[in-house]
């Protein structure tokens, strides 16, 4: 299948974790800590029902640098890293052997994946910015619901489509669709780790509503255990020029100003999770 962004990754996956990053701390990962968000623990959570994830195996679905493919791997789980950049891989391996964690890799497109995992995991993970790339949603969902055993539950922690619609607030500027209209190319430089990087790109991306996600895994054969949409978030994941970091130290999207005419207006919706079982 064609993979029109694979360039965009191959040097994103030379890139980040290096430099002036701000968002892959790559030593502190090393050193132990863990570069997975809140929410993304607590969708781990409810979808364990508390149990958490050891002696599970999960496949880390477009996994880029495989950071949180590691967390889960220190957590006990078995732990397979599925992207189809070659060069992010191979940072996967080596971030692997410099924890000391076993984490297996295996190059594929996310709408193809190899029918030999079919029905070999427990969960399916795949967090923040991933559906943005996927122009066959139906083809993505279906091959993560046919690599679950039965009683197996996906989880995916995602950009809502309402802050990826927004690319500034002053002025305010809306320049990607809610839901799917087919492609939209887009150029720019630097990355949403390094702005600043020396790195001109040209991709293709796909808008997808919350409704249409949640119908491509119905209609995959999965059902829906759980759905949130989050007013905030506890980091903040591209870099985006809307999202503002508040006192409380989370980070939030408002446009225009109060009920009053003063003061920011009410937080729109930055994250959702999505939980659902085959």
């Amino acid at each position: 299948m064609d993979c029109p962004n694979l360039d965009h990754w191959e040097k994103l996956a030379s890139l980040h974790g290096t430099g002036q990053d701000r968002y892959y701390d790559l030593d502190a990962l090393v050193a132990g800590a863990s570069l997975m968000g809140d929410e993304e623990r607590r969708a781990i959570h409810r979808a364990t029902n508390g149990t958490g994830v050891a002696g599970r195996d999960v496949l880390h679905l477009q996994c880029h640098l495989g950071c949180d493919a590691i967390t889960l791997a220190r957590a006990g789980a078995r732990v397979t890293a599925v992207d189809f950049s070659p060069t992010a891989l191979a940072r996967v391996d080596d971030l692997a052997r410099r924890c000391d964690v076993p984490v297996r890799t295996i190059e594929s497109d996310s709408r193809e994946l190899p029918h030999h995992l079919d029905g070999s995991f427990d969960l399916v993970y795949a967090t923040i910015g991933v559906l943005c790339w996927i122009d066959r949603l139906d083809l993505w969902m279906q091959g993560a619901t046919r690599v679950l055993r039965p009683g197996g539950r996906l989880i995916l922690v995602e950009l809502h489509p309402l802050l990826t619609m927004v690319d500034t607030v002053d002025p305010l500027v809306v320049d990607f669709p809610y839901n799917f209209d087919g492609p939209r190319v887009y150029s720019g430089t630097g990355s949403y780790a390094q702005p600043d990087a020396d790195v001109a790109w040209t991709t293709t991306q796909f808008g997808h509503g919350l409704a249409e996600v949640v119908t491509a895994a119905l209609d995959a054969g999965l059902r829906l255990a759980y759905l949130e949409e989050h007013l905030s978030m506890s980091f903040d994941p591209r870099g985006m020029d809307p999202v503002v970091d508040e006192p409380d130290g989370r980070f939030r999207l408002r446009l225009g100003a109060g009920a009053d005419g003063r003061g920011a207006g009410e937080a729109l919706p930055v994250l959702y999770t999505l939980i659902a079982t085959r």
